[in-house]
């Protein structure tokens, strides 16, 4: 029954809200891990996506959707438990998560980076050729730096989704925020409060960088103007 008695204990906030920022650190943290190894990912399978071997294209294009078709909590629970039941060793919590995130992070990238690099014009590439430069260099030194500008909004965005997927790890023993509201709930029996407090960290976490993005978008739009 609902208890309309019911007074939001501000005291719980101010005594465990420590608590919950700590967990917040490990909350970023994993999913800044998962963010580099999605990075790293996304290159390869982009580069393979637009590679001209048609058996490393269906390759790569198989994982991408692979990855993208599998939920989050299924993969961390495959990569979590199915280490230690198939191999000799165990991935921690912590290495689990980070590595379910990179995994479905990284087939989001994968679309990212292609599109970035298709939309650099192929004469761009056709000039560095013509200037002796090798394939390698070529996109090191002329189709990257070009492509950036249209892929780093969209990779910033990827980073909110593998943030707020970050709050599923918990479910293996992971030490982040909502993992530490729970705990601590059980303590006080005041999950509404933790619960709300994390929440409202969450939204102003994912706003800020939202709004990071929405600058980034409109400065890197008025340089490609100016340029």
């Amino acid at each position: 029954m609902r208890n309309s008695n019911y007074k939001f204990d501000w005291n719980v906030i101010e005594k465990y809200w420590p608590e919950i920022l700590k967990g917040l650190i490990i909350t970023i943290q994993i999913s800044l891990v998962g963010m580099v190894f999605s990075i790293l990912l996304g290159i390869c399978l982009a580069n393979g996506k637009l590679s001209t071997n048609l058996l490393i294209v269906r390759i790569s294009t198989s994982i991408t959707e692979l990855f993208k078709s599998i939920p989050l909590f299924v993969l961390l629970f495959w990569i979590y438990y199915g280490f230690s039941l198939k191999f000799n060793f165990a991935l921690t919590e912590f290495q689990a998560g980070a590595l379910a995130l990179g995994l479905t992070g990284g087939a989001y990238m994968a679309e990212v980076f292609r599109a970035g690099l298709l939309a650099v014009p192929i004469g761009q590439l056709e000039a560095a050729y013509a200037i002796g430069l090798s394939k390698m260099q070529s996109s090191i030194l002329i189709i990257y730096p070009q492509a950036i500008r249209i892929i780093i909004p969209p990779m910033v965005n990827i980073y909110i989704g593998l943030l707020k997927g970050a709050t599923i790890v918990s479910v293996i023993g992971v030490s982040d925020m909502i993992y530490v509201a729970r705990y601590v709930s059980l303590e006080t029996f005041a999950p509404f409060e933790l619960y709300s407090l994390a929440g409202i960290i969450f939204i102003s976490l994912t706003l800020s960088i939202s709004g990071f993005v929405y600058f980034l978008e409109r400065k890197l739009g008025r340089s490609k103007v100016d340029g």
